[in-house]
């Protein structure tokens, strides 16, 4: 198994990705319980680890799930008073936009 990354992104693009996300039905937030806990267990997103580190480095930042395939599929923390976006990667399964 590949060791999983945290990846800093374009952040107009990750807005535009999720407002597609929205329209599409694909973006997922926290209070969707089943839907949020199924996402994670299928893609073994280690959420606590990785929220530690990214509030480790940006203030406020938001979870979000695009549930879509490449190149926007993801997990990500984002912020849109700091205008940045980090996404939780598997290198040999996610693909960077």
């Amino acid at each position: 198994m590949s060791r999983p990354t945290v990846v800093e992104l374009n952040f107009p693009d990750f807005k535009r990705a999720l407002e597609n996300a929205v329209a599409q039905g694909t973006r997922i937030i926290p209070r969707e319980k089943e839907r949020w806990e199924a996402y994670v267990a299928a893609n073994q997103v280690r959420e606590l680890n990785f929220q530690a580190y990214a509030r480790g480095k940006f203030d406020n930042l938001e979870a979000v799930i695009i549930d879509a395939g490449p190149p926007w599929g993801g997990y990500y923390l984002w912020s849109a008073a700091e205008e940045v976006v980090l996404r939780w990667q598997r290198p040999s399964t996610d693909p960077t936009p």
